[in-house]
């Protein structure tokens, strides 16, 4: 697990060694361990390594071709072991046991496509082959490790953490409306836009070649999230995938352990992998409030599979001591509300353990979230009855307001109107392609999944788990995201496996007998909610009320006086809007720890 970054300058001979090396120590969380670096003229890669991996001798960049092809990335390649063992029946020569190795043999072997084909894992990568006087990035299929690139006039940068982007003078930290507008919808900016204009996020499934000597981004499109009509698969070996996906993600040359809530999901992957490690480390958080705390759940099954139990408390004086330590940890804003329980359970689990799995998943696949249900219907001809009127065609702009999974937006379009001054300018390339994607579906219910699947996975769940994990130098791993299972659970299973009105995941739930007890297999999902509602008010009354809060936090964009309106209206009125309220908490406390993180970062450039 690595972070990098790349500068691309042609009218620069050599990049500044004080530039590249302040951007890479920024991601110093990311990769604790050490740090690599390759110059060349009018470039310079560099990455920061938290070993997991061949600790002793995996240091970036790792090479190939005669030292001609050059490896870096973020992330895993679960399956590097078996890639190795092809490379070397074709004749290729391994120094190390790395699986970053794997990726530069692999490139010299099969080119870009055909290691993309092969590889299973969760990485941003980026190969430079200096025979050809290339660049090649990709991100993972389904989004877990992060990727940001920008470009204007003969440069050309990219990174795994946004902040070292827009400290480049060239690049900027202008905020971007539409982004914003995308934001205050659904707490989380999707797609390739960023909150940022001049920065855009490389897509899951995404590669981009960039030449050296004309580096403007040339992308394409290696993969999408299954969709369409499969093989109908048995439970058995639905089973089977499900145990190679846990097992593969436990590959690790250093302690793992698995982030068990006592929910369905997340009791799975622990049992499964108790099966090939006895007595793995699970971590579980409660809270003090018993009608949000499942911590009872977690224990029961750790008692069951034997594992070595480790449970934190989350209260109230730990959300206000966590909001602006989270907000500085997140280069990009996230206003999910299970950010800051997941901040302490990944600082806990560090003191035990260097990976942690995680349910991340479970629910987009296989059909989780109550408001699918206005989508599964056990004939298909009850299923476009239900979706005939209110099938929704916009990502956040429908006649009722929810995204085209059902998903519950936070703010209204005249909300936003008022909170901004103008509303969003239409669909943009990026949202009218996920449209006319989703619409090949086999089934709403494969739509308003597969939607899921394209934007709150990647770009609120595993920014999530990727962040909190990182900060606290915890490597997060999803089994659920396994291309294998994902493809099964999406299209190999009929929609009556997935949801009916009375169930949701049916064919898991049918599946977790097999290594849960009843207890777990027949409880209703109960989801990461907390009790917000209390916490949100009593932070605003403690930093002077909504109006002397907000009105204090410029955000450029935003009109603060109409925020600061609406949320004391609605804390006299006794209506909070918690969810709405939280993402603009967080996004005025991460742009405040973020302009100051900017101005220092370009201090540090400028002064040399």
């Amino acid at each position: 697990m690595c972070g990098i970054v790349c500068i691309i300058d042609t009218s620069e001979r050599d990049i500044p060694v004080h530039v590249i090396r302040t951007l890479r120590d920024l991601m110093i969380a990311r990769g604790p361990d050490g740090t690599g670096e390759f110059r060349f003229p009018h470039g310079a890669i560099a990455s920061r390594r938290l070993s997991v991996i061949d600790p002793e001798h995996g240091w970036q960049p790792l090479r190939s071709a005669g030292g001609e092809v050059l490896a870096f990335q973020n992330g895993e390649i679960y399956n590097h072991r078996v890639l190795r063992k092809e490379l070397e029946s074709c004749g290729y020569v391994f120094t190390t046991q790395s699986d970053t190795e794997v990726l530069a043999h692999g490139y010299a072997k099969w080119g870009i496509d055909g290691l993309l084909r092969r590889i299973d894992g969760m990485y941003g990568l980026a190969i430079l082959d200096l025979r050809s006087r290339e660049l090649h990035l990709a991100r993972d299929r389904f989004g877990e490790k992060p990727l940001f690139y920008g470009s204007s006039g003969g440069k050309f940068a990219c990174a795994s953490d946004l902040r070292a982007l827009a400290a480049l003078p060239w690049i900027g930290d202008e905020i971007d409306s539409h982004g914003l507008q995308y934001y205050l919808a659904l707490h989380y900016v999707p797609g390739e836009r960023t909150i940022l204009r001049n920065l855009k996020r490389v897509l899951p499934g995404e590669r981009i070649r960039v030449r050296l000597d004309d580096p403007v981004p040339i992308r394409s499109r290696y993969y999408r999230p299954p969709i369409g009509s499969g093989e109908k698969i048995p439970d058995d070996e639905l089973a089977e995938a499900l145990e190679q996906a846990v097992l593969s993600r436990l590959i690790a040359d250093v302690p793992a352990g698995v982030f068990l809530s006592g929910g369905m999901d997340s009791s799975v992957v622990a049992a499964i992998a108790a099966r090939f490690s006895p007595g793995i480390a699970t971590f579980s958080i409660g809270f003090d409030s018993k009608d949000h705390d499942e911590s009872p759940y977690a224990r029961l099954v750790a008692d069951r599979i034997g594992s070595s139990h480790h449970h934190f408390t989350f209260d109230d004086g730990v959300f206000n001591r966590l909001l602006p330590v989270v907000a500085e940890a997140l280069d990009e804003p996230v206003g999910d509300q299970a950010l800051l329980p997941l901040y302490l359970l990944c600082a806990e689990a560090r003191n035990h353990v260097t990976v942690a799995l995680s349910g991340d998943g479970a629910d987009e696949l296989f059909a989780g979230y109550h408001y699918y249900r206005r989508f599964a219907g056990r004939t298909m001809l009850q299923r476009l009855l239900r979706t005939a009127v209110s099938r929704p065609t916009h990502l956040i702009d429908n006649a009722e307001p929810i995204t085209p999974s059902g998903f519950p937006l936070l703010s209204g379009t005249l909300d936003r109107i008022s909170f901004s001054g103008n509303a969003q300018d239409g669909p943009d390339q990026w949202e009218s392609d996920l449209m006319a994607f989703l619409d090949k579906a086999s089934d709403p219910l494969q739509r308003a999944t597969v939607a899921d699947i394209a934007t709150w996975l990647p770009d609120d769940l595993l920014v999530k788990l990727d962040r909190m994990a990182m900060a606290n130098s915890l490597e997060g791993r999803s089994p659920y995201l396994h291309p294998v299972l994902a493809d099964i659970a999406v299209r190999g299973l009929a929609p009556s496996d997935r949801m009916v009105p009375a169930h949701s995941k049916v064919a898991l739930r049918r599946l977790a007998s097999r290594w849960l007890p009843r207890e777990i297999c027949d409880r209703p999902k109960h989801g990461f909610v907390l009790p917000m509602r209390q916490w949100i008010a009593a932070w605003l009354r403690n930093n002077g009320g909504p109006q002397d809060y907000f009105t204090r936090q410029p955000f450029p964009g935003l009109n603060m006086a109409k925020v600061a309106e609406k949320a004391g209206r609605d804390m006299k009125a006794g209506i909070l809007n918690e969810r709405l309220l939280f993402a603009l908490i967080l996004l005025c406390e991460w742009h405040g720890a973020f302009t100051r993180r900017i101005a220092e970062l370009r201090r540090r450039i400028l002064s040399g």
